[in-house]
């Protein structure tokens, strides 16, 4: 940035999202995760920070916790004329004191781009952990064996008991907050679970779009696992998927998650190559 800029830096309020909508459209730099939640949904969350140049909107970020426990960078944008190096050193501080505040510990971030990676690095995050992709090409759709339960689709009242198996499932930063899960099921083309006696013990949600169908979220809780009932919500899924006409699936897992590699492997799924760097952030102080 040239000494001709005069930076302001406030928090984003309501009235802002469709300046930040408009702003994201036309970023140069960009850092979006892979998100069910939109910029006004993030909004209620905070912190997110709008920097901007005279009156001119020209970077944001935002850093919201999830599930009470760890931050994720959401967005991170700039325009072209901006370096981002120099930009987030004046906005991370400001967003890091804010998550503090409210008794968070650390930050974690997916790195989709090269160029954010020595930015992280160079604020002190480091690289813990990977997110690999796997794919399934429309074949033979194995046969289901013998599982617990049934299985059915999700309806809206059956959230907040998946919540509760979703944090026994999960652990640490990959826990979602409820807003989060709200988010992938409204966006799912297809979602259901696995229920014994009412009680669901394992769910999965997919979304579509013209490259296919992309398996979400799949969690079954612990007490149930090694059953079969994630082995029954992904062949059931690859069954609907492909009498939709969706002859791809994919699904993204972490690289160190044996387990779901073993379900993905046995159904036919293979790597893509693609991955990303997930970053995290845990300062002594």
């Amino acid at each position: 940035m040239s000494n001709s800029v005069h930076p302001h830096i406030r928090q984003a309020v309501d009235d802002d999202v469709g300046i930040i909508s408009s702003f994201l459209s036309e970023a140069y730099w960009k850092h979006q995760h892979l998100d069910w939640l939109d910029p006004q949904e993030l909004l209620k969350q905070g912190p997110f920070l709008l920097f901007f140049d005279h009156d001119q909107l020209v970077a944001c970020l935002s850093c919201p916790p999830s599930a009470g426990e760890n931050a994720w960078l959401r967005i991170f944008a700039l325009r072209s004329n901006y370096a981002p190096q120099i930009v987030w050193d004046q906005l991370w501080p400001s967003v890091w004191q804010q998550i503090r505040s409210l008794n968070i510990r650390s930050a974690s971030a997916l790195a989709l781009s090269d160029w954010i990676e020595p930015i992280l690095l160079q604020s002190g995050f480091t690289r813990s952990n990977a997110v690999i992709f796997l794919e399934w090409l429309a074949s033979d759709v194995p046969e289901v064996q013998s599982y617990p339960g049934t299985i059915r689709g999700i309806q809206e009242t059956d959230l907040p008991a998946i919540f509760q198996l979703d944090r026994f499932a999960f652990q640490g930063i990959w826990r979602n907050s409820f807003p989060e899960l709200e988010g992938g099921f409204k966006q799912s083309a297809l979602a259901t679970l696995v229920e014994v006696k009412g009680e669901p013990i394992g769910y999965q949600f997919t979304t579509t779009s013209i490259w296919g169908g992309h398996l979400a979220r799949l969690a079954v809780d612990p007490s149930w696992q090694g059953q079969g009932v994630g082995t029954a919500l992904v062949i059931d899924l690859l069954r609907q998927s492909v009498r939709r006409g969706f002859h791809r699936v994919t699904v993204n897992t972490q690289s160190d998650n044996p387990k779901s590699h073993s379900i993905y492997r046995k159904l036919g799924f293979r790597k893509t190559g693609d991955s990303y760097s997930v970053f995290s952030y845990r300062p002594e102080t």
